[in-house]
């Protein structure tokens, strides 16, 4: 089971951020060859594209909130509902803007040198529709979470 460490900052802002999350890895032939591509040319943007697989998952994994503030368990369940909410309206936008983009980028693939333009969205949307699939189904009160206080 994959760990994922997700720290509140500020309750009164609903500002959490995920600290610590499992590796990047596909099973898909074309998203590993895009993988490789933006790995090559971008390899900074790998570390984003992981915390979007890791939200399509979060099912399936060990949750661990930490909390500077005191909480309760079920005020880190809202909070990291609000947040997961926000993260999926913010997913559905960014898979919009992305299949708008896709077609256009198909053309600069008439330019010499490495197609990195449409390897970059293709792997953006693969797993940014993954993570607003998944935050779609995802039910707060089914996840396995362990709240710290620091």
């Amino acid at each position: 089971m994959d760990k994922i460490e997700i720290d509140i900052m500020s309750t009164a802002k609903s500002k959490l951020d995920l600290h610590s999350f499992p590796a990047l890895t596909s099973e898909h032939k074309l998203v590993n060859k895009g993988l490789r591509v933006v790995q090559q040319y971008l390899p900074d943007l790998m570390n984003y594209i992981s915390k979007q697989r890791v939200m399509g998952r979060m099912p399936s994994c060990q949750i661990t909130i930490r909390a500077r503030e005191n909480l309760n368990m079920d005020q880190a369940r809202r909070l990291l509902k609000h947040w997961l909410r926000r993260k999926k309206n913010r997913r559905l936008a960014y898979v919009i803007m992305e299949l708008l983009l896709m077609p256009i980028s198909a053309f600069i693939a008439l330019l010499p040198g490495p197609n990195v333009a449409f390897y970059l969205l293709f792997v953006l949307f693969y797993f940014h529709f993954k993570a607003f699939l998944s935050l779609r189904k995802i039910d707060i009160d089914k996840l396995n979470i362990t709240l710290v206080m620091t």
